[in-house]
């Protein structure tokens, strides 16, 4: 796996399992070598709407269903990961790339808490990445093209018969 010209990376774990964080920079820490240094990297939490506080934030949305067939919404235990280890991780992913903190966007302006089923916070990670990602890809436009290898465009050398078989 790689994120080379990626502007942005979004990175995913469940606010209610501490292992999917874990396996999170286990996994994908690595991948970050070959980003470039202006790639931003949004650390994401999900599954808020499973948590008490993910419910008390206002995650439920009207019509929700109630639930298993017994008519009963499951129990909502509490969050099982804090935003603070996500700001943890993504200052961790600043020191791995040699990244000034200063330089970047700030940890918290990059960790968000989530839900994909009721859409809490979504819209607000892609506002926030697209107001971040447009000036860098606009800055990198204005320094001249991608340093990319266009394969279509190669010719291979024409070959010239010998001189024993013409």
């Amino acid at each position: 796996m790689y994120c080379r010209g990626a502007a942005a990376v979004i990175l995913t774990y469940d606010v209610n399992h501490p292992q999917s964080l874990v396996e999170l920079e286990e996994r994908f820490l690595g991948l970050t070598e070959t980003a470039s240094t202006d790639c931003l990297f949004a650390i994401v939490g999900n599954k808020v709407d499973l948590s008490e506080e993910g419910a008390s934030e206002g995650c439920e949305t009207e019509g929700d269903s109630p639930g298993p067939v017994g008519g009963s919404a499951p129990s909502k235990g509490p969050k099982q990961v804090r935003l603070e280890e996500a700001v943890a991780l993504y200052k961790k992913i600043l020191k791995y790339k040699m990244l000034d903190e200063k330089d970047m966007p700030a940890a918290e302006q990059m960790c968000f808490e989530t839900s994909a089923k009721t859409g809490h916070n979504v819209d607000l990670l892609f506002e926030t990445l697209f107001d971040m990602v447009v000036p860098v890809i606009l800055r990198q436009r204005a320094q001249g093209p991608p340093q990319t290898v266009d394969i279509s465009r190669h010719k291979p050398p024409e070959r010239t018969k010998s001189g024993c078989c013409a």
